[in-house]
């Protein structure tokens, strides 16, 4: 689905391309990008390399023709060590472990622990020193600055390197001379201005309720945490909802599912999983207050749920949901079709969203004919479900009032 330029504003990474011996793209590597388009300024490293991550998987972006590439990520050791960032998918990234890292005897265990996983690393800007020596069996590439260390200076290290069977990336290649020298001693992959500057990438960035996030992390800390109790935290907060459903049907995190309800995408995702977003999601997040929208969503999300326990046929889970993601576009200010076309939702739950469609659509249409006071289409109820719906609505008002007093 296409999706309106005017509304991908935010700054959300820069991304350069990497090339292969005979200049056909082989993958992106993302950039953070904060204030600025031109470069990256971060106080905290794992701060921003976990924007960066929240922005590919869980933020709107036209980024869809380069998914088929692998991503190439910077990480940081404590990163590595946390395993705060493994909810990735193997198949789908090569991290990069920068050049000023300290390298522990922990931080090579974590590798090694990772890449049995079958994760892919690359050393970034390699100095040719000893200490890296440990990291090398379980590295799938070396990238080595061309341009501050000319490769024909040090060809008895290159050669080395190739002796380990690993692929040797050029990186700041400047011009055709340099791309055709390192051409002919053996590098297979190529990155740098002569064939590519980092692209700006813009988009839509889906901020947590930081609170929330850390909410949620707690909870997902204890050994006895029930999936209940995890949906339940995420379906009072829409845009966290709204993450979650995301990761579905994100770039990196190598998952496809259509799901009918926030707890089957919790099961789907798996308490680790989550676990490790909540992690990433909490490390990124600004506060958010739109408070006003969120009690909204929140009456209208119950007054569903109710809604579907009093029939015998609706599951609540589902019409709660229904309920929650119809209005994230007021939160989000993006068109709704866009923010559906972005999440693995049923289809039956975004027709009965976008259009009212089949019996969600209906108990939809009737909580938002109380929510917006629509008297012409509730004169027309029957006077028994008039009756119910009102009574679902107050008792959701109520019941949303609650969850605003414990997250204010």
């Amino acid at each position: 689905m296409e999706i309106q330029e005017q509304a991908l504003d935010d700054l959300m990474m820069a991304q350069q391309p990497i090339y292969d011996r005979q200049q056909r793209l082989f993958g992106y590597e993302l950039l953070f990008r904060g204030e600025s388009e031109h470069c990256a300024v971060f106080d905290n490293a794992e701060a921003a390399t976990s924007q960066v991550l929240v922005n590919l998987c869980i933020g709107i972006t036209a980024l869809e023709p380069e998914r088929r590439q692998p991503f190439f990520i910077n990480m940081t050791t404590d990163l590595v060590v946390s395993d705060a960032f493994f909810p990735i998918s193997p198949e789908t990234v090569y991290i990069e472990i920068l050049e000023d890292q300290e390298i522990t005897p922990e931080f090579i265990a974590a590798v090694e622990r990772w890449h049995r996983f079958g994760f892919r690393f690359v050393l970034d800007d390699y100095q040719f020193k000893e200490t890296y020596d440990p990291l090398l069996p379980f590295m799938s590439m070396v990238k080595i600055d061309v341009l501050a260390t000319p490769p024909r200076t040090v060809l008895s290290d290159i050669k080395r390197l190739q002796s380990y069977d690993l692929a040797l990336v050029a990186e700041k290649v400047e011009d055709e001379a340099m791309f055709n020298d390192c051409l002919g001693l053996g590098f297979q992959y190529f990155q740098g201005y002569y064939l590519q500057r980092p692209q700006i990438v813009k988009g839509k960035r889906v901020k947590a309720d930081e609170h929330s996030a850390v909410r949620l992390l707690n909870v997902l800390q204890k050994d006895d945490v029930e999936i209940e109790r995890v949906a339940s935290i995420v379906g009072q907060n829409p845009t966290l909802a709204y993450q979650m459903l995301r990761l579905l049907n994100s770039p990196v995190v190598g998952l496809a599912r259509r799901v009918e309800s926030i707890k089957e995408a919790v099961v789907y995702l798996g308490l680790t999983q989550i676990r490790r977003w909540a992690t990433l999601i909490t490390l990124s997040a600004v506060p958010t207050h739109n408070v006003s929208i969120l009690r909204v969503l929140l009456i209208r999300a119950r007054c569903c749920e109710l809604l579907a326990q009093k029939s015998s046929n609706i599951c609540s889970d589902k019409a709660f949901t229904v309920g929650l993601m119809s209005g994230l576009d007021l939160m989000l200010g993006i068109n709704q079709k866009e923010l559906m076309g972005q999440i693995m939702l049923h289809d039956d739950l975004k027709s009965a969203i976008l259009e009212h469609k089949g019996p969600l659509g209906k108990l939809l249409y009737s909580a938002k004919s109380i929510e917006e006071e629509r008297w012409d289409r509730i004169s027309v109820m029957p006077a028994k479900i008039r009756g119910t719906v009102n009574h679902a609505f107050f008792d959701s008002l109520q019941w949303a009032n609650k969850i605003i007093d414990t997250i204010n």
